[in-house]
């Protein structure tokens, strides 16, 4: 569906012609604002200048991101106001830190390997790329101080409408306006009793409201009560918006009551979807979000996640962790191999091991029913007998836990308990939660189903605003706890199957695989552009001018753990305009990837120009193509599809199409001698 993306911005056009195609899709044309929460969050480390500008790349003008005061008064982009270790290499929270530390932490690597080295940027850093882009910043505010955005914004030197500031008070709204007269701002704060109050909207829009925002949930609760909010607002000469959804149906379902824009983690999907188009996504993509093997003896994520975390109550004694070989703590090596692992102390009601787990926001707000944890744990036989807490999804640890080893060796939650978990040796646990029932698995077979109709084993995702997005391992309230060996420790976002888990089998001294399967960059040097289309899986790349296409080195980065069918790197003949590999995810998942070369003419290309005559646009039941040489020529359809194929001949080529369904369709032509022409065409009745 990406193909769309390079529609709208490129325009691609055939080498011969003399005018470019038209755009299929103007997002202009469409009365509808996808804003990216977050920046493009749901594949980039959030609130970062590459999440912000990955989202502008793809037409997207709106960005929200959260801004906080460092110590030395300089407005930074973060979200969580009680922590700064979720997503950087710091400790504490925004207001303990100087800009200067600030800016000098990694804000990426808990995204992913790759992304390690982004930084925590300042709101003038962020500003001068909304500028870049002619697009937009919406700020939350997490402290409001409109003469601190006034110098944001003037040392920026970027127009007054880049920065758009959320106001939940009107006293706050009078000094904005003050301070920054000509900036646009968005109230966020409590509804007017009756939506057709007039004055009220007008009062706001006078000092500078462009946008009224609510929830999903306040919108869809009482249609008669949003239309005529609705109407109050474009009457005042403003938008509504809503916050924040990710499901593109609900999204649509919004904007077909009216709503003109929706923060959401995928904005070029929303915005696609709600423009009349089907993209091609799964949502929510399965992924790993949380992996830990302790090699490194530190709390630090291997591959991807935040880094663990010691919690200890306030003034309580801190139980640590200790790292050591196994042969060290004098217990069974993991898959007959002496491997560092942690050993997790009895731990107190006041202690407990909290992960992050970064699950995006799915359907049901800031709580998250449909995961999965997995972990290689050893347990000495002298703590059998009693109850044994393995998860505890209270993050402040206070009621009982979750998971427990029974004083039998079964395993289970609320009373019911399957199976038998055999101590001095190393097993595999996974844990299921799908909203409706909890799955429990030993080394890879099937224990037994726990019916559950509560909100108790949920956990809290990335929109929490409290900073206890996660879980705790081995925690419970009333020290039902042991002292507890681990190899390895994973969250994945969605719930595993069966089949799945059998084929993680056991505890393995590597740890536990990973299902992340992404392709990050090609490492192609001096390109004028590269794109990642997610959904489909393809990276468009654009040669800089004068570059050879026949010899191009590549060094492909890959998710932690993954491996490919061709060599990672080395040099690829892209004058046919695709090299096409298949990623292996650690755990055996693969999928299918593309890079495609757009439009570029290499400088080992021939010098003459093939002439290249496809028409009639838009064509019904014939399409006549001309070329002066033979040519393969195919036609894909904006899921990504090729649903016709040709071998061309010199000269006229009629082609029937007729049984093609109405829509719009990318052509593809390629010449053997390297030249890739392609363009866009409509198929109507």
């Amino acid at each position: 569906m990406r193909l769309l993306f390079f529609l709208i911005l490129f325009s691609f056009s055939g080498l011969g012609f003399a005018q470019k195609e038209p755009s299929p899709v103007e997002f202009s044309d469409c009365n509808f604002t996808a804003v990216a929460h977050r920046g493009y969050s749901e594949f980039y480390p959030e609130n970062t200048l590459l999440a912000i500008e990955e989202a502008f790349k793809r037409g997207i003008k709106y960005c929200e991101v959260d801004v906080a005061i460092s110590s030395d008064g300089v407005y930074v982009l973060h979200h969580d106001p009680y922590t700064i270790r979720r997503t950087t290499s710091g400790r504490g929270v925004v207001d303990e830190n100087s800009w200067a530390q600030l800016s000098d932490l990694d804000a990426g690597g808990w995204k992913a390997d790759f992304f390690k080295g982004e930084r925590v940027p300042s709101l003038v850093e962020a500003l001068q790329v909304a500028q870049q882009y002619d697009a937009c910043l919406y700020l939350d505010v997490k402290d409001f101080n409109s003469g601190l955005l006034a110098r944001a914004l003037d040392e920026a030197g970027v127009d007054a409408e880049r920065m758009m500031p959320a106001i939940t008070r009107l006293e706050s709204a009078i000094r904005f306006n003050q301070d920054c007269p000509d900036s646009p701002w968005v109230w966020f704060g409590a509804d007017p009793e009756d939506p057709n109050d007039k004055s009220w909207f007008e009062e706001r829009v006078d000092l500078g409201c462009r946008v009224f925002e609510l929830s999903d949930d306040d919108l869809l609760e009482d249609l008669d009560w949003t239309s005529a909010f609705i109407g109050q607002a474009h009457a005042s000469g403003a938008q509504v918006w809503a916050y924040t959804v990710n499901n593109e149906h609900l999204i649509k379902e919004l904007a077909d009551l009216g709503v003109d824009g929706v923060e959401t983690d995928r904005p070029y999907v929303a915005q696609l979807f709600v423009c009349g188009f089907e993209p091609a996504s799964t949502y929510p993509k399965q992924e790993t979000n949380g992996n830990w093997d302790f090699k490194k003896r530190n709390f630090e994520n291997t591959g991807v996640g935040s880094r663990l975390k010691n919690l200890t109550s306030d003034e309580a004694l801190l139980q640590p962790v200790e790292f050591a070989l196994t042969s060290e703590f004098g217990i069974s090596p993991v898959g007959m191999k002496d491997t560092v692992v942690a050993k997790i102390p009895a731990y107190n009601p006041a202690n407990g091991l909290f992960a992050y787990d970064n699950f995006m926001m799915e359907d049901s707000g800031a709580v998250d029913y449909s995961f999965t944890v997995l972990m290689d744990i050893y347990i000495d036989r002298k703590d059998s007998g009693e109850f044994i807490s393995l998860i505890q999804t209270s993050p402040d640890n206070l009621n009982d836990a979750d998971f427990f080893i029974a004083p039998d060796a079964s395993m289970g939650t609320y009373g019911e308990y399957h199976g038998e978990f055999t101590f001095d040796e190393w097993h595999r646990v996974a844990f299921v939660h799908d909203g409706s029932w909890l799955r429990k698995y030993l080394d890879g077979k099937h224990l037994g189903d726990v019916q559950v109709e509560s909100s108790r084993w949920a956990l809290f995702n990335n929109m929490a605003y409290h900073g206890k997005h996660g879980l705790l391992f081995f925690a419970d309230n009333d020290s039902e706890t042991a002292e507890i060996y681990v190899n390895a420790l994973q969250l994945r976002n969605y719930t595993m199957e069966p089949a799945d888990i059998a084929l993680l089998g056991g505890a393995d001294p590597k740890g536990i695989p990973i299902n992340n399967k992404k392709v990050f960059s090609t490492g192609i040097e001096d390109l004028a552009l590269e794109l990642i289309d997610w959904e489909q899986q393809t990276i468009f790349i654009k040669q800089s001018p004068g570059l050879k296409a026949s010899a191009i080195p590549y060094d492909l980065e890959l998710s932690y753990g993954a491996t490919i069918d061709i060599p990672a790197s080395g040099v690829f003949d892209f004058r046919d305009g695709e090299l096409r590999f298949q990623v292996t995810a650690a755990d055996g998942s693969s999928t299918n990837w593309t890079i495609h070369r757009l439009l570029s003419v290499g400088k080992d290309d021939l010098d003459e120009m093939p002439e290249v005559l496809v028409y009639p646009n838009p064509f019904v039941h014939t399409l006549k193509v001309t070329v002066d040489r033979e040519a393969h020529f195919e036609l894909v359809n904006v899921m990504g599809q090729v649903l016709f194929q040709a071998r061309l001949v010199e000269g006229e080529n009629q082609l029937d199409v007729g049984t093609l369904p109405v829509g719009t369709y990318l052509y593809k032509l390629r010449h053997k001698e390297g030249y890739s022409v392609n363009g866009v065409l409509l198929k109507s009745n």
